[in-house]
């Protein structure tokens, strides 16, 4: 049975580089940007197990993670790895189709001139 102690320091646990999770890859492929306020969630019904069979632990509990509609911000803290990392981990789940990026809510409209003139005029009512 191989020995595995280089690969582990008693007191800290595994010694695994994060971007070994990714294969070296510090960009997500193709010209996927993630904004830190993207907000991403599981698409689709979940993976089968042979899905899953093929996917890292660190992507499973990503697509954990996703079930409810969260940030790539908040996705990366509560791994506790490199938001780098998780942008890419999270960039291939999105081209397996397993993730999706909800598009952005519209920004509101701006007040009217004349709301704003009753506002004014109320506080100078005060």
């Amino acid at each position: 049975m191989p020995r595995y102690d280089r690969w582990t320091d008693h007191e800290a646990g595994p010694v695994v580089r994060p971007y070994a999770l990714t294969g070296g890859r510090t960009e997500p492929a193709g010209d996927m940007v993630l904004d830190l306020i993207a907000v991403i969630a599981a698409a689709g019904p979940a993976p089968g197990r042979a899905e899953l069979a093929k996917l890292i632990p660190e992507q499973r509990k990503l697509l954990r993670l996703c079930r409810t509609p969260v940030t790539v911000a908040d996705a990366a803290a509560d791994m506790g790895l490199p938001l780098g990392v998780v942008r890419v981990l999270l960039a291939d789940l999105i081209q397996q189709g397993m993730i999706a990026v909800l598009p952005r809510q519209a920004a509101r409209q701006q007040a009217s001139a004349e709301l704003l003139k009753e506002v004014l005029d109320g506080l100078r009512s005060l």
